[in-house]
């Protein structure tokens, strides 16, 4: 069977997932905000309602891919769209707290499928061929991400609008199940894994036989924490001081995530050809830094606050869309070529955990003062920029004990 027809599938129904998504993290704040009784801490009930994702996330993700190399990959990406589908459609119930809480833990079983149905593009490609056609699914990815948010947020405002997001969204996942159902073969199991082998879901051990990476990956894992700090507090932020709701925030993250698309795939190319990987991830810190702090600042001064939030915007999608790749160059550089898997699911571990503490933390302070968590990561950003080391060794502890040898 020709690849693109595995291939295609996949990409449409991605993109259908993660273009609910979208539409969903627009209003899912403001919604969630009125929501919460009279006598609880708004922010922390907030954060930690968008945090329950990501524990859910960090917990299955590792069993639905084991689950996948064993039966084989279409019957885990079903499941999981499936339970996307169903998130999606309990965000579109009544006005109730509690099912939203129920959408928010369907949508973290279901987080598997992107990473599963990576699997699936690298089984059907050899490895020299398997950039583009990733490199293709993470376009359908960002593009979801791209068009989500300004529709959501458009609808959300509407009579009823949380509920039409919610249908909508949940509609286009379905699409997302037939056609993986349909159009995708079913494919064989891709190992057999014993019943003793255990799944491990956050492994240290490379940082500890490779320092120079532990000091990278550390200095990661605290910019990470300090953006998750920020997550469930933005609409409310620009709700408070400048009187905008859902449809500006989805304006604002869908250009964040159009940047997103444009800096690392347009300009970063150019960019490391001329500066330093450790140059370059200072600068992107410092964009990072100064990005966020400038959000509640439109609120001091005689300025358009749209403006202002785009130019922040502009920063920070500069700062995050060279950080990431580099910061990921630098430590694959660092780690041998058959530790390479291990590396990247340490970093991705990391960046959960982050994301299970600080949307708690960034709500409480959030609730004390509006602006503080915005100062907290700013400030934290423009900390690991001078964490950065000035130069690194390249050589693990496994490496410099062989050559003394």
């Amino acid at each position: 069977m020709a690849r693109w027809r595995i291939e295609l599938p996949l990409i449409v129904a991605i993109f259908a997932d993660l273009f609910g998504f979208g539409m969903i993290i627009a209003g899912i704040q403001l919604r969630a905000e009125s929501l919460v009784p009279a006598h609880w801490p708004i922010g922390t009930v907030v954060g930690a309602l968008l945090a329950s994702t990501f524990v859910i996330q960090i917990l299955v993700s590792p069993h639905w891919g084991g689950l996948s190399d064993r039966i084989g990959r279409k019957p885990v990406i079903l499941w999981c769209q499936g339970l996307s589908a169903a998130a999606m459609f309990c965000y579109a119930g009544p006005n109730d707290l509690w099912l939203l809480v129920a959408s928010r833990l369907l949508s973290g079983f279901g987080a598997a499928n992107v990473a599963v149905a990576q699997a699936q593009i690298a089984d059907a490609y050899p490895a020299e061929q398997r950039a583009g056609p990733l490199g293709r699914l993470s376009a359908a990815m960002s593009a979801g991400l791209v068009l989500g948010p300004p529709l959501g947020g458009h609808l959300a405002n509407l009579p009823n609008g949380h509920q039409m997001v919610g249908w909508i969204a949940g509609a286009a996942s379905v699409v997302g199940v037939l056609l993986i159902a349909f159009l995708i073969p079913a494919g064989k199991p891709s190992e057999s894994r014993s019943p003793g082998k255990k799944l491990i879901i956050f492994d240290l051990t490379l940082l500890r036989d490779f320092p120079a990476v532990a000091s990278y990956a550390t200095i990661a894992a605290v910019a990470w924490f300090s953006l998750a700090t920020l997550e469930g507090t933005f609409a409310r932020l620009i709700k408070r001081l400048y009187g905008y709701g859902s449809g500006e925030f989805g304006i604002i993250f869908g250009y964040e995530s159009l940047l997103a698309v444009l800096i690392p795939g347009v300009f970063l190319l150019a960019l490391t050809n001329r500066f330093s990987s450790r140059g370059l991830l200072r600068a992107a810190y410092v964009c990072q830094g100064v990005g966020l702090a400038l959000n509640p600042l439109g609120a001091q001064f005689p300025v358009w606050p749209m403006g202002l939030l785009l130019v922040a915007s502009t920063l920070y999608a500069f700062g995050s869309g060279v950080a990431n790749p580099v910061i990921n160059g630098i430590v694959s550089e660092l780690t041998p070529a058959e530790r390479q898997g291990e590396l990247f699911g340490v970093l991705q571990g990391a960046r959960s955990i982050g994301f299970i503490f600080g949307p708690i933390l960034g709500g409480a302070m959030f609730d004390w003062l509006p602006v503080a968590p915005y100062f907290f990561a700013g400030g934290v950003c423009l900390v690991a920029a001078l964490l950065v080391p000035i130069s690194h060794s390249p050589k693990g502890r496994h490496e410099t004990s062989t050559e003394t040898e």
